[in-house]
């Protein structure tokens, strides 16, 4: 019997901590919201009924931002950036405080889901993991699907699956198509998909090693893939790649 190819997933949910807020403050959905910088504004309740959120431009302090809604991104808002930043860029973007108790409830809750369904899980943090699907006997696309169905019913969020016959490929892929996107790729799709990808796409690939990279004139992930290990072993050690 041949050995079916590996089909290894990675599951990342989509802007996680904000869109757990999202749940318990629905009409903050299609704003730009910030969570984060040591806030402790509660959102306060209005003589109405309605509730009143603080905004990103009273904030004051050291703090940086968790995370952001996908509205929040567009303005230039991302996490581990200092609000005070985040503040100038989106000033009206309403801030919430970080609720870490919720956040690793639902956390557990999406990956007891997808493992009724794929055992095979390596965890990877808070709101990502990688599931090892070589052995169930699924298509891949109606596979990646039910798994998002299951995430979804068990915690009312969406997330983005990417699958690739390796952990960094499907790393890579599950970015391709967000929010609550299926990426599929093999390895026939590598030059057209994936090699046009800045280098620093490449997860380990930091700040550093990426100016190392651009000097010797490799950009993307294509000009890297050209790359002999004789020459990038003459400019990162004789280790690299052993």
């Amino acid at each position: 019997m041949s050995t079916p190819p590996r089909r290894i997933a990675h599951l990342d949910m989509d802007a996680f901590y904000a869109s757990v807020e999202l749940l318990r403050y629905p009409e903050l959905r299609g704003h730009p919201v910030v969570i984060g910088g040591r806030s402790l504004h509660q959102p306060a309740m209005r003589a109405d009924g309605s509730r009143e959120f603080a905004r990103l431009r009273d904030y004051a302090g050291r703090g940086v931002v968790t995370t952001s809604t996908y509205e929040a991104r567009a303005l230039g808002v991302f996490s581990a950036m200092g609000m005070m930043k985040a503040a100038k860029l989106a000033p009206e973007a309403f801030l919430l405080p970080a609720d870490f108790e919720a956040y690793r409830h639902y956390s557990r809750s999406f990956k007891q889901a997808v493992a009724a369904i794929a055992a095979l899980i390596e965890d990877r943090g808070i709101d990502e993991i990688y599931i090892d699907l070589t052995e169930i006997p699924e298509d891949s696309l109606p596979l990646a699907q039910r798994i998002k169905d299951a995430v979804r019913t068990a915690t009312g969020l969406s997330c983005s699956i990417g699958i690739a016959p390796n952990k960094l490929l499907a790393k890579i892929c599950s970015e391709l198509d967000k929010p609550d996107g299926i990426t599929l790729l093999t390895m026939d799709d590598l030059e057209r998909r994936i090699w046009p990808m800045p280098v620093r796409k490449i997860n380990g690939i930091g700040p550093k090693a990426g100016e190392k990279l651009a000097a010797i004139d490799v950009h993307t992930i294509g000009d890297l893939a050209q790359q002999s290990m004789t020459q990038l072993q003459m400019h990162f050690g004789r280790g690299y790649g052993e």
